[in-house]
């Protein structure tokens, strides 16, 4: 299997269970919304801006994030990446780690992804879609990059991995902080 159909494997599973997810959360519900966009007013997120996986707002506003059944498991593998040699160890796709051996990620071309596959302003925004192609979160630390893809495209984290690379890592590693997870398959 290549690459690219095995992260896509990976995030087509998340996004069954992402579907389910809200689907669920709207029938138990009389007001509520599936990925709702929040300015933080403290914290460590890029931009401090964050996407819930769903809102209810019945009574009161009540954040629900999803807490995936089963998650595939795999070997590590490795693989070059253009200068990089990238292994993945772990790959979840609401919490995903990219450790990079670069001193400091181009804060530019950092903006420019977020925007592209944050989507502040919504300017992807269909109405129509059941979900809304876009990250949840990015957290930025020396070395290493924190990312809850959220319903984006398997491009995001091609892009990523590409911008990583061309800011000159040797050395990617992609691994999530929840290693151990209930439902493996």
């Amino acid at each position: 299997m290549d690459a690219v159909t095995f992260i896509s494997r990976i995030r087509d599973h998340y996004i069954q269970q992402f579907q389910a997810f809200a689907e669920e959360q709207r029938r138990n519900c009389t007001q509520g919304a599936a990925e709702v966009k929040l300015q933080l007013n403290e914290g460590d997120l890029f931009r401090r801006l964050y996407c819930a996986d769903f809102i209810k707002n019945d009574d009161q506003s009540v954040i629900v994030e999803l807490q995936p059944g089963s998650v595939l498991t795999f070997e590590p593998v490795s693989i070059p990446f253009g200068a990089a040699s990238l292994s993945i160890e772990h790959l979840r796709w609401d919490d995903v780690l990219l450790y990079h051996d670069v001193a400091e990620l181009p804060p530019q071309d950092l903006a420019k992804w977020f925007h592209l596959w944050f989507d502040p302003n919504d300017e992807r925004f269909d109405r129509d879609a059941q979900l809304s192609n876009v990250i949840h979160s990015l957290l930025v630390k020396p070395g290493v990059l924190s990312i809850d893809f959220g319903s984006a495209a398997t491009e995001a984290l091609r892009d990523m991995l590409e911008l990583i690379q061309a800011a000159g890592a040797k050395v990617i590693r992609v691994s999530s902080s929840m290693q151990e997870a209930p439902g493996s398959a």
